[in-house]
């Protein structure tokens, strides 16, 4: 039977390796006369596949494997298909105990694509065995299975996308230090023989591991210069207008402004050319600059505003919603509290028109943290204290927390702070002692992993700029450090001792806890001394 000829599935998910098709197609050989059972059940397991059914898909596996089992000496290569789907489906399932049935299936998938020199599945089954590999905690296997693969035709044969895929999967899992490993082995074919979309590709991995997980600016700058030279000289836009956003944030990490505004300057005049969607990402990064300097929020205000009409309701809400967001954090930094409410409201307003539950989640709870701030901000302000305001700062601190909790699995230190306030200001003087102890504690704990300006997690070995005094708060950029001296209400200057106390304490051998109660007296004695009765 010939075998059947099908459009490419355009819905498969992004993490199905290259050339992967969730369909099945008939045994080209093996079955001579195939029955109109055999025939019924290749076309509804295609049609589970081809609409992402993947449970229906499996309730069909018995026949799938007694047909596949027949085929294995006739035709491996329809077999191995068929392994193959069966295994996708039970890794796309995700039930317990998928990923150890997918990767039995994939190792079939395997043995039967060599069998019948089928590459095309071989690659696939490889690929998708690392996959189940690095899910399972099993690195070493899948870079050895990736190495094996390596010496059995040579790196100079590799496929480039298959090299990308499996880079990717380690990121996609947190293994970006061996994802740039893969990549920087190959880099000397990838300057010399991969094609030009590839090396796009490559430096953009790589430039983007330098960013964000070594804090490596400069060094990610020049991948990111490799990337836009290539999508200029092939004409390729996207590419080339994420590249310059990319290397002015990257500047903008620096410290070095000018140049951050000259390259989204260039983006804009590429923009202007390609829709009001596009221009507003780009002066959105702007507004980031311009927030970043001190004196210049003002500009950074009217630069959200002019974004707010750029983006559309529904068909860009989650870019929308940042903006309010950003919007409502500049209003804050020049004590405009009304205004950054509004913002901060309205950017809630609209979360539920977010597709993307997780995108949404996260920024509700960012939303809900810079409202609480706002409110405490606000609260401490007036000449007259108004309870009601910080009623409304804990219960958004704390509504942010529990989605924090749920997206995150953690919850961020400096969200603690603030609900160590808001309790003190209420009077809640036992809540207020233990939000601020666990703050402290997880600040030095967290140490030189977390930056205290921009709140973000980096690698173990990312270059982090340390406080002198304290010796607890790292940042991921000098600019970063310079930022959190004198930003905000608590800022570096103000933390600074309390971290350094807390720091000896945890470290000496009298870490009682009177010398804690006592050190969470002083702080809220001394920093915030007025209490309302």
């Amino acid at each position: 039977m010939g075998k059947k000829s099908r459009k490419p599935n355009r819905n498969k998910p992004k993490d199905i390796p290259a050339g992967a098709s969730p369909a099945v197609a008939a045994p080209r050989q093996g079955i001579t006369s195939a029955t109109d059972a055999v025939l019924a059940t290749f076309a509804t397991f295609n049609q589970k596949c081809d609409s992402q059914d993947w449970a229906g898909a499996l309730e069909l596996e018995s026949q799938m494997n007694d047909i596949a089992n027949r085929l294995e000496n006739f035709d491996p290569s329809s077999a191995s298909s068929m392994y193959f789907n069966l295994g996708h489906a039970h890794k796309e399932l995700g039930r317990e105990g998928g990923i150890e049935e997918a990767t039995l299936y994939f190792k079939k998938t395997i043995e039967f694509a060599k069998k019948g020199g089928d590459n095309p599945n071989l690659t696939k089954g490889l690929l998708s065995l690392c996959e189940c590999y690095v899910k399972n905690g099993r690195i070493e296997e899948a870079m050895d299975l990736h190495k094996s693969r390596c010496d059995e035709i040579g790196k100079g044969r590799m496929d480039p996308d298959n090299i990308l895929t499996f880079s990717e999967i380690l990121m996609d899992n947190d293994e970006h230090s061996l994802s740039l490993t893969i990549l920087e082995e190959h880099l000397e074919n990838i300057d010399r023989s991969w094609g030009k979309q590839e090396q796009c590709r490559a430096y953009h991995m790589i430039a983007f591991f330098y960013c964000n997980k070594k804090n490596d600016f400069a060094k990610s700058n020049v991948y990111f210069e490799r990337q836009l030279s290539i999508a200029k000289e092939t004409n390729n836009v996207e590419a080339e207008v994420d590249a310059l956003h990319r290397i002015g944030h990257n500047y903008e990490r620096m410290g070095d402004y000018r140049k951050a505004m000259a390259c989204l300057e260039q983006a804009l005049v590429i923009d202007s050319e390609r829709g009001d969607y596009r221009i507003g990402m780009t002066c959105t990064a702007m507004g980031d600059v311009l927030v970043a300097q001190e004196g210049r929020e003002k500009e950074a205000i009217l630069m959200f505003q002019k974004c707010v009409g750029l983006f559309e309701e529904g068909n860009a809400s989650d870019k929308l919603m940042k903006v309010f967001l950003k919007l409502g954090n500049a209003y804050r930094s020049i004590r405009a509290w009304d205004d950054a409410i509004a913002s901060l409201e309205k950017g809630l307003s609209i979360v539920d028109s977010i597709e993307d539950e997780k995108i949404a989640n996260e920024l509700k709870a960012e939303a809900k943290q810079s409202l609480g701030n706002t409110y405490v901000e606000k609260y401490e302000s007036l000449p007259e204290r108004n309870e009601e305001l910080i009623r409304k700062a804990l219960f958004f601190s704390e509504t942010a927390a529990f989605d924090h909790q749920n997206s995150k699995g953690t919850v961020d230190p400096a969200l603690v702070l603030d609900l160590a306030q808001e309790h003190y200001f209420l009077g809640h003087t036992e809540k207020a002692h233990l939000m601020l102890k666990k703050y402290l504690g997880e600040s030095v704990r967290l140490g030189a992993l977390y930056c205290q300006s921009c709140h973000e997690l980096c690698a173990k070995d990312a270059i982090m700029e340390k406080c002198s005094v304290c010796k607890v708060a790292r940042y991921c950029s000098f600019a970063h450090s310079i930022q959190a001296w004198n930003k905000g209400r608590l800022c570096h200057k103000v933390m600074c001792p309390w971290l350094k106390r807390w720091r000896k304490i945890t470290e000496g051998e009298d870490a009682t806890t009177e010398l804690r109660d006592k050190l969470c007296n002083d702080f809220f004695e001394r920093v915030l001394a007025s209490k309302p009765t």
